[in-house]
Order: C-alpha cells, then sequence, then structure tokens
C-alpha cells in the first residue's frame, strides 16, 4: 500500500509486522540484541538504576492455516552492574538490606499470535524511516501465587496480589524502501522498549510498593546468534545452546514461559534457593520447545 502523502501514515499488514520484528520465511531464525537500563520507581523516592541490562531473542515466525502468524521465540537478559555492566550474580537489595541471587531471564518458549486482520498504523519520520508503536497490557493468574494467599510459601517472592499485572511497549522504526522491497526481513529495524512491572520475584521484597521500569533499544543482529556481543555469545554458547536456534512448532496454548512463570517452577525455585548460578544450564526447563 502506497504512502499516504496527505497524513503522512502508512498501514501495515500482519505480513509487513513479521517482515519487521522477525522474518517470513520459515527456515530463518532471526535473532534482535537490545542493551538498556531496569530503574526503580516509589512515589516520594528518588528513582534508582538498579541494573544494566543486555539480552536476545531468537524468532522463527510461521503463517498457520487461519492467515495469522506465530512468533516462536527463546529469549534470554542479563542484568549487570549499573557502574561496570558486569554480569551480577548477587545483588544487593537495597530495600531489605539482604543479597540475594539474581535470576537472569531465560524464557523458553515465549509465544506470540499476530491475527491476519491486525493493522497498525506507521508515521513518516525524517530521512526516509517510520515508526510504529505497540504496546501489551499485561494481566494474568499471578503464577508464583494465583489464590492471593498471604500465608503462601511464595508470597515472599510474588506478594499476595491473585493478578500479575505489567506494560509492555514497543516503538519499531525502519526505512519505508526496505518496507517495499521483496525480502522477507527488514534488516535495518531498530526497536525502543519499555516495560513497567513489579519488582522481580528474585528480589524477595514485594510488599516495598516499589515498580520497575525497564528501558533499552535494540536492532537485528546480522549473523544471527554468532554475530551477538560476547558476553551474550559466551552464555548462549556454554549454557543455553537451544538458544542457537528459534522454536519450530508451538508446544502449547497461551504465551509460553514468563520470568514469573520460571521462577515458580519447582526446581528453579529451589535452585535460587541453594544460591546456583542463573542462567541454568540446558536442557531447558522446557526441554522439546
Amino acid at each position: 500500500m502506497a504512502p499516504d502523502n496527505t497524513t503522512r501514515t502508512r498501514t501495515l499488514s500482519a505480513t509487513d509486522l513479521v517482515r519487521i520484528r522477525a522474518s517470513t520465511d520459515e527456515s530463518k531464525s532471526t535473532v534482535i540484541e537490545w542493551r538498556g537500563q531496569v530503574l526503580s520507581y516509589q512515589p516520594g523516592e528518588r528513582p534508582q538504576v538498579l541494573f544494566n541490562i543486555q539480552g536476545m531473542s531468537i524468532t522463527r515466525a510461521k503463517k498457520l492455516d487461519n492467515d495469522s502468524y506465530d512468533l516462536l521465540t527463546r529469549e534470554v537478559q542479563l542484568y549487570l552492574d549499573p557502574t561496570t555492566s558486569e554480569v551480577l550474580h548477587t545483588w544487593h537489595n537495597p530495600w531489605t538490606g539482604h543479597d540475594v541471587t539474581v535470576v537472569h531471564v531465560a524464557n523458553n518458549p515465549v509465544y506470540q499470535n499476530f491475527p491476519a486482520s491486525s493493522a497498525f498504523e506507521a508515521h513518516a519520520q525524517p530521512g526516509g524511516t517510520y515508526t510504529f508503536h505497540l504496546s501489551i497490557p499485561l494481566a494474568y493468574p499471578n503464577p508464583l501465587n494465583p489464590t492471593g494467599d498471604p500465608a503462601s510459601p511464595t508470597a515472599p517472592y510474588a506478594g499476595p496480589q491473585a493478578l500479575y499485572s505489567a506494560i509492555e511497549s514497543f516503538t519499531f522504526t525502519f526505512p519505508l524502501a526496505e518496507l517495499d522491497g521483496p525480502a522477507p526481513s527488514l534488516p535495518s529495524m531498530h526497536v525502543h522498549w519499555t516495560r513497567a512491572s513489579p519488582l522481580l520475584p528474585f528480589m524477595a521484597s514485594p510488599a516495598t510498593g516499589a515498580a520497575l521500569v525497564c528501558v533499552a533499544n535494540g536492532a537485528k543482529v546480522e549473523r544471527g546468534w554468532e554475530g551477538l556481543s560476547p558476553v551474550l555469545r559466551d552464555v548462549v554458547e556454554a549454557r543455553l545452546p537451544a538458544y542457537k536456534e528459534a522454536p519450530t512448532e508451538r508446544d502449547r496454548p497461551g504465551g509460553g514461559v514468563s520470568s514469573w512463570s520460571y521462577f515458580a517452577r519447582p526446581e528453579v525455585l529451589r535452585a535460587y534457593e541453594d544460591g546456583a548460578r542463573f542462567p541454568l544450564l540446558d536442557p531447558p526447563v522446557d526441554a522439546g520447545a
């Protein structure tokens, strides 16, 4: 569809979004790497930079019989010292004064579906680029305490809330020339990501009233996992070899694994309490995904 020269907008289809986010070539895994920070926010207090972050996702898009697209993903995110950017394995909680084990993100698999009827408005920017914004409100039963029981053994990690809620927001930027070209993937896509959420379970301080704000920028990696920054490439090579390729099939309905559902696994919680080093070694918790 040609750009609207009056409003300078472009209506994107589900196929357009898949080309921006991943690739319409189902034989290919698309890698995105991001960097950013995690800040705490609590009304009446000065926000703090808690972590630098560095992460990656590897995704395969599959077109289904109903013409929707499934995005099949594995994702890892490392929490880094905010001054030195060294990977953290323990963290000093400023609210409790305790040192806790850091549970890095290792969500495998993660699923998202774009219906065939999807339509997104992209807006022209200087230099022949367009941007569009995608917000995802999240609300589902708290995987660590679905009944909201204040006496639950997992309440120290998740609090008494029966509902987990968060907001994710993505702004994608891409060249119009690439969108109008024939390639199955737009290699020059950049993404800005923001997430507002409760404190993470490994922080073990849900009653503080503080929230987390994560901000990051990312881009596609030309050479797949081998083109990642050394710290991420080393983690994939040494601890998470499944992340060299995206999943090939969906193995369950829904959105797959989140940081909270991962932490709720008995073996993960036990490893956390034992002070294990995360991310845990493959085989991943969801083997065969």
